[in-house]
């Protein structure tokens, strides 16, 4: 009996690891599960903050004035900031990184989204994820058109019989 040998680390050829530039500076990342938890979280706080907004807009319109709504508004939009630049400090490895890339950037939040949105499509892109989802996307849309395909037959089959009986 012999025994085989296998390697599977020339098998697989992983390299999650990336030098990234974003606001001007370089950024040593390692896409992995842990970053894109706290890509992921950060996104829900965000869709949960927006949520909200939504909801409350009743007791903000009826119940409080001018200054408490801009006081409100201000202490959420710093609390939601304070997350962000958390979860980028940890995801970059820098402390500061995410203040940095906001003041880059003339102080825009939407620079922050979009830069969590990238490096999350950067990390579905390396570790397969974006192409499953593609997929799955890809066999709904099969599914959907011959199902489309399938009724329409039906009817030219139905509107033919309905045409000899005349």
């Amino acid at each position: 009996m012999s025994a085989i040998n296998m390697d599977l680390d020339k098998q697989f050829k992983f390299n999650f690891k990336r030098s990234v530039i974003i606001g001007g500076k370089t950024y040593h990342v390692t896409f992995n599960d842990e970053m894109d938890r706290t890509l992921r979280n950060l996104q829900l706080e965000i869709s949960d903050f927006y949520n909200k907004q939504v909801k409350s807009s009743k007791k903000f319109e009826n119940e409080m004035n001018v200054e408490q709504r801009k006081k409100y508004l201000e202490e959420q939009q710093k609390a939601l900031l304070s997350d962000v630049f958390d979860a980028l400090d940890g995801v970059l490895g820098v402390k500061g990184a995410g203040k940095d890339i906001y003041n880059y950037y003339d102080q825009q939040s939407y620079a922050l989204f979009k830069t969590i949105q990238v490096l999350r499509e950067t990390k579905e892109k390396l570790d397969g994820t974006n192409e499953a989802h593609q997929r799955e996307k890809h066999e709904a849309r099969t599914a959907q058109y011959t199902g489309k395909k399938k009724r329409v037959n039906e009817h030219a089959i139905a509107n033919k019989k309905r045409e000899y009986k005349k």
